[in-house]
């Protein structure tokens, strides 16, 4: 909810701008940059893609992905292979521009300059400014000729989505269709057959076991496991003796004085969400307030605990367990009428505000006036800085003395100590896994898994590269039976119990010939009838149950209104059996209320749809190759595939 109410991705209008576009300087400096010449990345066409190029992107998609996501951006990072990202992302851009010149399309100097002079970043007091033109670019580490290109490259594309875009439309019938079945109203009542019941009931034989064991043996196949020592030459490590002087901070605060040291108002606030799902009544609406209404007298109570209040009552999953803490945010940054509340309030003080997420129980911790950092007070963070990009020039340089003589044999162990620094050991661990002191570095695994045994390489990191050597390898493997027999046991007393818990509720169903049967079957089997209460069909989830949305679609389908969806279905092992008790397509009262919000979101998402295929038959009528080695790693050695 958090990253969703979060609606800008930067705080200030040149972080978005140069967080989507910006040209900045590569970690692997001048000798990496030569050696990318002679090995590209990858291929488009005939046009080379090289290491700085993918550099730049990874690094612009990792900045807008902090900035959005905040202190969960690690989590999220963790999850995606960034530099795999970017390379695609440069791959869409050469293809882009091939098709934007394929087709005739020129953007004109005035027209590039109109560009750059109507950016906010760019002006002063609503006009173009040459010179806080140069000072941006300078503080960002820009050169204007190649902002200018991406700029331009960014309006051929503009040009062209613009195209895409006029030839997608929507009917009025198709909109209303399609707005009915996301918005379609449905209530349930199921019985649940849980397979705990069974599972005290199998005892399974020791042939049992092995012939489960044979019959699926791939379902126990442990992956291919690794074991690496690695030195993280990460910057501050490395800028330990690294001292500036009175004009080196001087200078550094001037020329980043408007990016880094300049503070928009601020306020630190928490909330507690009362959520009013999409399409809910007027009643749903109404008891949403009035819980709400309760949470807030409870937080204006004297010696009232907001962190226990969010725990326990908001529906906000990536705020709730840290006491509804949203941090600190300029304007621009959240939903307005969120925004327009909180900036008038004051440190301490308590109210109710309304979103179309639903009902807001806020609380303001702080507020920050805008204001610029005085050189004494930005003094530890410019020393920071400036230490830092000091310490990555010394990375860089500390890493290619030191993969020269790694090479000829020299141990990570002793190479690490001379620096100050630590090789580390980790212990055996998969490609999905995290690798031991470098758990938020997916990339460091990756890479891992594309190095040969007893070979050492360079692994690209941002500011702060690895040297890598491969210890060992063991391969994927099913683990012999007398290994892993508790695993079997376990898996097929799972398995065995779930497939009874179906059986019966079978069994169930086919006596329910029609509604009036379902209570009578759940009387004569003594199991309770449960309630969900009325959801909407695009939520997909079923209250009680959870993410179901295989029930959304069959409640859809049910004929007669009361009626038993035919089949039972299954979640986490339990089998159910779903009545479909009440079905209401959405009022026409709502429909003229959300017509053109829905329209608008339904001809966005066909939009979007038809450039991804746009891409899509790019990519697939283009000659695509990736040197998958060069893409994770700093390896000599090339190992193509096509798309």
């Amino acid at each position: 909810m958090l990253n969703v109410m979060r609606k800008y991705a930067y705080s200030w209008g040149i972080k978005a701008l140069l967080g989507f576009i910006a040209i900045v300087m590569t970690f692997w400096g001048v000798s990496t940059a030569f050696f990318s010449q002679i090995h590209p990345i990858a291929s488009v066409n005939g046009v080379r893609i090289l290491a700085d190029q993918v550099d730049r992107k990874s690094s612009n998609m990792r900045r807008t992905l902090q900035s959005m996501y905040g202190e969960n951006a690690a989590a999220v990072l963790q999850k995606i292979n960034l530099r795999q990202e970017a390379l695609q992302a440069v791959i869409e851009d050469q293809l882009i521009a091939e098709e934007g010149r394929h087709l005739g399309i020129h953007i004109s100097e005035e027209a590039l300059a109109d560009k750059i002079a109507s950016t906010r970043a760019f002006q002063e007091n609503g006009q173009f400014d040459f010179r806080t033109y140069q000072e941006v670019l300078r503080e960002n580490g820009l050169d204007p000729t190649e902002y200018e290109a991406a700029t331009r490259e960014g309006m051929i594309q503009e040009t062209l989505q613009q195209m895409i875009d006029t030839g997608v439309q929507v009917s009025p019938d198709e909109v209303r269709h399609a707005y009915d079945l996301h918005n379609e109203k449905i209530a349930l009542s199921y019985l649940e057959v849980p397979p705990q019941e069974f599972a005290a009931k199998v005892a399974p034989t020791d042939q049992q076991l092995q012939d489960y064991y044979k019959r699926y043996s791939e379902s126990f196949r442990e992956p291919e496991r690794t074991r690496i020592v690695y030195i993280h030459y990460q910057p501050l490590a490395m800028s330990g003796s690294v001292a500036p002087s009175d004009k080196d901070i001087e200078e550094y605060y001037k020329r980043n004085l408007r990016s880094h040291f300049s503070h928009p108002d601020q306020v630190h606030a928490r909330h507690i969400l009362i959520a009013v799902p999409e399409g809910a009544s007027e009643k749903e609406k109404a008891d949403a307030k009035a819980k709400a209404e309760d949470v807030l007298k409870q937080a204006r109570a004297p010696g009232a605990d907001f962190n226990k209040l969010a725990a326990k009552y908001s529906d906000d999953p990536s705020t709730r367990m840290h006491g509804g803490d949203l941090g600190s945010f300029p304007r621009g940054q959240m939903i307005k009428p969120f925004e327009d509340a909180v900036f008038k309030m004051k440190p301490g003080e308590v109210v109710l505000v309304e979103t179309h997420f639903g009902f807001h129980v806020v609380q303001v911790e702080e507020v920050k006036s805008a204001h610029v950092d005085t050189l004494a007070e930005a003094r530890p963070k410019l020393i920071e800085s400036i230490r830092t990009e000091a310490g990555a020039k010394l990375a860089r340089e500390a890493l290619n003395q030191d993969l020269t003589s790694a090479l000829s044999g020299a141990s990570l162990d002793d190479l690490a100590k001379k620096r100050g620094l630590e090789a580390v050991e980790t212990p055996y661990f998969s490609k999905e896994e995290p690798v031991k002191g470098a758990e938020s570095d997916r990339g460091l695994a990756e890479a891992a898994f594309k190095i040969q045994k007893g070979q050492v390489r360079a692994v690209p990191e941002q500011g702060a590269p690895y040297l890598v050597k491969v210890v060992d390898r063991t391969a994927s493997e099913v683990p012999p039976f007398k290994q892993i027999e508790p695993r079997v046991r376990e898996v097929f007393i799972r398995m065995t119990a779930e497939s009874d818990a179906r059986a019966q509720a079978e069994k169930l169903l086919e006596q329910i010939k029609n509604p009036a049967d379902f209570d009578k079957v759940a009387a004569s089997s003594k199991l309770d009838i449960h309630k969900a209460d009325t959801f909407t069909r695009a939520t997909q989830m079923v209250p009680g149950i959870g993410e179901f949305p295989e029930v959304a679609d069959a409640a859809a389908a049910v004929a007669t209104i009361p009626g038993v969806i035919d089949r039972v279905m299954e979640h986490s092992g339990t089998s159910y059996i779903f009545e479909v008790t009440a079905r209401a397509l959405p009022s026409e009262e709502e429909w003229k209320s959300d017509e053109k919000s829905f329209n608008d979101e339904y001809l966005s998402q066909h939009r979007a749809q038809a450039w991804t295929g746009f891409l899509n038959d790019l990519k697939a009528g283009a000659q695509i190759v990736i040197h998958t080695d060069q893409l994770g790693t700093d390896s000599s050695n090339s190992s193509d595939s096509s798309m």
